[in-house]
């Protein structure tokens, strides 16, 4: 299984968001991708997902795809037990997702699609974000179980310490423009990627 974007334009509103991005995932892999807000992040990954078309380039996915882009995307007046039983999960309440807390929302959601074994290609729109402590850990703990399954995976995040935890490589979009990053550019001394790598290659490569 794998998902490959190549040479790879999208717009919004007749405005350019990104050109000629190329990116490619295999089983076994967890690509961390990173920008600031606006860079088109949720963009590229709502084109991997087949729900945008690109203006250029192509898209292919080998294997079954699973998307989550956040707890604003749940069905508000949906009750949270129908919800997931629509995916063949539970939910411990019957209340209607709306009256839920951010938090709450987005566990609901992570839950239902990553207890899911029937997809190989992940897409997840910043998935820490509204957690508590314990659920970030629960987050890190399944997505690593799903990159040692052979599943291969793309998560945006500005969460870098949680992104360093479970990223084998790492894409950095900002002015249009997307940069594949190996580990091994990212680390001075060799040691494992960490969140100060990260965050100095991200002003690095904005402020260009």
């Amino acid at each position: 299984m794998s998902l490959r974007l190549a040479s790879v334009s999208a717009g919004y509103r007749g405005r350019a968001v990104f050109e000629d991005a190329d990116l490619h995932v295999a089983g076994g892999e967890v690509l961390g991708l990173i920008g600031p807000n606006g860079a088109g992040k949720t963009t590229m990954l709502r084109v991997a997902a087949g729900l945008i078309r690109p203006a250029g380039g192509s898209v292919s996915a080998n294997g079954a795809l699973m998307y989550f882009g956040g707890e604003a995307t749940l069905p508000g007046g949906c009750r949270a037990d129908r919800w997931a039983g629509l995916f063949g999960t539970a939910a411990q309440t019957r209340r209607p997702i709306a009256r839920l807390s951010r938090g709450t929302r987005q566990l609901l959601g992570l839950t239902t699609h990553l207890t899911r074994h029937d997809w190989m290609i992940g897409l997840l729109d910043e998935p820490w974000e509204g957690l508590d402590p314990s659920g970030s850990r629960w987050l890190t703990d399944t997505l690593r179980a799903h990159r040692n399954r052979g599943a291969a995976l793309v998560i945006s995040s500005h969460r870098l310490y949680d992104a360093a935890d479970v990223c084998s490589a790492y894409a950095f979009l900002a002015k249009g423009v997307l940069r594949v990053v190996a580990p091994s550019e990212l680390s001075r001394d060799g040691a494992r990627v960490g969140a100060a790598d990260l965050a100095r290659a991200f002003d690095e490569f904005t402020s260009r």
